[in-house]
């Protein structure tokens, strides 16, 4: 029974290692004035200007300049068919309701894609006017 776990643990702690440098290049900073309010998963944030940054490989944080609107949100890791030279924020419209769908790092082919929450499935099932908004990010220093 411990030989069975101490091996299964030595595997988990293997692979953990292994995953550290990926990780780390999918890290992303970036910058972007929103002109519009909008939603990340079930919290309404205002305009204005936002960072966002990777906390981990499956957390990352939208933060306004000033400090005072954050959330936290679970992602997940998406390949590009090519190259982008500019970072970029795209957004599901629905109506005058925006929800942030994607994070796109500049000079990347990797990006972040948020869940679809509930609210945002509500709003979809009763407006069917949806469409995609893309806002340019630049990295944050």
């Amino acid at each position: 029974m411990y030989k069975h776990a101490y091996q299964v643990l030595t595997a988990l702690t293997l692979v953990a290692w292994l995953m550290v440098p990926a990780t780390q290049a999918q890290s992303i900073m970036l910058k972007a004035n929103i002109p519009f309010d909008f939603v990340v998963g079930e919290k309404r944030l205002p305009s204005g200007e936002y960072h966002v940054k990777s906390l981990n490989p499956v957390l990352t944080q939208i933060q306004s300049k000033d400090g005072h609107s954050t959330a936290i949100v679970l992602t997940t890791g998406m390949q590009a068919a090519k190259i982008s030279d500019a970072g970029k924020l795209v957004f599901n419209r629905y109506s005058d309701q925006y929800f942030l769908s994607k994070i796109w790092a500049p000079s990347s082919d990797s990006g972040r894609e948020l869940p679809k929450s509930r609210l945002e499935r509500e709003v979809a099932q009763r407006l069917s006017n949806g469409g995609a908004t893309v806002i340019a990010a630049a990295p944050s220093r």
